[in-house]
């Protein structure tokens, strides 16, 4: 819906059509476009001057683009890129190309196909050189195809390093984990990267790359990313790239104090601890319950309360134990509200798990010969694997005239043992002199990395998945530029935070999109006129909280 608004500013009343629509169920203005004063409307519409009326308006985009330009301006992203691919001729250099991809995975997430279209959608074009008939999809990819796998992962260091220079990022605690993006590749079509696994968002069917990602603890910043095989164990891959993290943190220390790593149990070798007992860094780390039944049957009364973050207490127990061979600081916390989650999530698995047995039996006892004593074992454990609840359910068969009689029945004691499991997190780590409270909250803060990864996996912002490419040096570059698009948008928010901005990334993101300019071009005259349209108090203290200020006229 559009209507006409009036508008004063500190010389003139103007006038604007606003375009409104809801977004997040309120109303809110998200297009404008500049009419003038009173008069010029007036002489417009008595058929004046045609030097009164702009023959076109263009609206476009430009909050989020002036802030991650700017950023990446600071961080000399195209430099540091056309430094290891330096431009041969005159025309858009592999860095320029690199960073306009970036910026359209940080905003619209858009094929290369459709990037020009986005491009006319934003204010691009008024912070760096374009040429429109140079920005094709195979003009993005005869640039991409120079960079080879070691030039994509030098960049991708340099530029964390530049950012950790730049943002005074402290390296105390960093976090790692992994996820895996799907994609359509063929399973005949040729890949490295690309393979079957069990997929994190559900699609166990498709293909699949592995992302491995290093973040600082306070803001998410990624410092450390590489693809893998997505079917590597997590502990495989970790072992193999701990050298290489290393290597980026050392770096970029200025002190010799370490950092500390924190991961999760599934990352756990006894070849990472070892390598850790060696340097100078140190490590928070998980462990399965499963591992440790003893320490789970401990009586909860011998546990305390100790204080965490946010002013909260968590009851804990601690010890030592010997894990790979030497004794190692244990702390074992109890959440009384997972204790419950995960109770009734048995509970419902049990059910399930029983209903669908029911029908199994009936299936099994009309068999008739066409099925065999070991196919019906296994379609059975199946059924409770998929629950996960095997060893929960006693399940009997008896043949009979080739026919199966299946009974399954609880296992009680089982379940009571899975219960001496349920909220507990067993904790191990290298620090003595953490308080078992800090030990927590330094593990507790591993959301900052699945954080990261939530947002590469949005809809709309920093889109990496699901991942649209057909070759290798393809999805290594796609994951390249949405690492950079992840950066900008960490470091805007990190700026953002630090001057009292209160919400979600996404949310930030939102603002500064829907800061529009419009652009008039006049009749015989080569100059066009740039007028920022309307923003909000929340936008103007936003700008202004990160550093950036968009002029009103060109």
């Amino acid at each position: 819906m559009a209507s006409i608004i009036k508008k004063k500013s500190k010389y003139s009343t103007y006038y604007v059509i606003a375009e409104s629509a809801r977004v997040d169920g309120k109303p809110r203005i998200v297009k404008q476009w500049y009419l003038g004063t009173i008069e010029k409307i007036i002489a417009m519409a008595e058929g004046g001057s045609e030097k009164q009326a702009p023959r076109q308006i263009d609206c476009v985009s430009e909050g989020a683009i002036a802030v991650l330009f700017k950023i990446a301006e600071e961080l000399g992203i195209r430099n540091i890129v056309d430094n290891y691919c330096p431009k041969r001729r005159q025309g858009m250099s592999v860095g320029d190309y690199i960073l306009i991809a970036a910026l359209n995975r940080a905003l619209a997430a858009t094929s290369k196909s459709k990037i020009a279209e986005w491009i006319d959608s934003t204010a691009l074009h008024l912070y760096m050189p374009l040429q429109k008939e140079k920005l094709e999809s195979q003009n993005f990819w005869d640039h991409f195809d120079k960079l080879d796998q070691e030039m994509l992962d030098k960049i991708g260091d340099d530029i964390a390093r530049k950012a950790i220079e730049l943002e005074n990022i402290p390296l105390d605690t960093i976090v790692y984990d992994t996820t895996n993006y799907y994609n359509y590749l063929d399973v005949l079509t040729p890949s490295e990267l690309s393979r079957i696994t069990k997929s994190k968002a559900g699609r166990n069917s498709l293909r699949h790359i592995g992302l491995a990602l290093a973040v600082d603890r306070d803001h998410g910043i990624p410092l450390f990313s590489r693809l893998y095989p997505a079917n590597e164990h997590d502990a495989k891959v970790m072992k193999k790239l701990i050298d290489d993290i290393f290597e980026q943190i050392n770096g970029a220390m200025s002190d010799k104090k370490g950092i500390t790593l924190v991961f999760d149990k599934g990352n756990n070798s006894e070849e990472l601890i070892l390598k850790l007992d060696e340097s100078r860094h140190h490590f928070v780390g998980s462990r399965s319950p499963y591992h440790h039944k003893d320490l789970c049957r401990v009586s909860l009364e011998q546990y305390r309360e100790v204080g965490i973050k946010n002013g909260e207490t968590m009851p804990v127990y601690e010890t030592r134990e010997e894990i790979y061979g030497t004794m190692r600081r244990i702390v074992v916390s109890f959440n009384e509200a997972t204790f419950q989650r995960q109770l009734h999530r048995m509970e419902q698995n049990l059910e399930k798990a029983k209903e669908e047995l029911s029908s199994f039996k009936r299936k099994a006892k009309d068999a008739d010969g066409r099925s065999t004593m070991e196919s019906i074992k296994r379609q059975a454990e199946d059924i409770t694997e998929r629950y996960h609840v095997t060893g929960l359910l006693d399940i009997d068969i008896l043949e009979e005239d080739n026919r199966f009689k299946v009974s399954a029945r609880k296992n009680f004691p089982a379940i009571e043992e899975a219960k001496t499991r349920f909220g507990k997190q067993i904790l191990f780590t290298d620090r003595e002199s953490l308080t078992a409270g800090e030990v927590i909250d330094i593990y507790l803060d591993r959301y900052i990395v699945e954080d990261a990864f939530r947002i590469t996996k949005s809809d709309r912002w920093v889109k990496m998945d699901p991942v649209f490419h057909w070759t290798d040096s393809k999805i290594r570059v796609h994951a390249l530029t949405c690492m950079i698009a992840l950066l900008l948008v960490r470091i805007a928010y990190k700026r953002a935070r630090a001057k009292g901005f209160t919400h979600g990334a996404e949310r930030l993101l939102e603002l500064l999109s829907s800061i529009n300019t419009a652009i008039l071009f006049y009749p015989k005259s080569t100059k066009a006129v740039r007028v920022r349209c309307s923003i909000s108090k929340e936008q103007e203290v936003l700008l202004t909280a990160l550093d950036c200020q968009i002029p009103h006229s060109m």
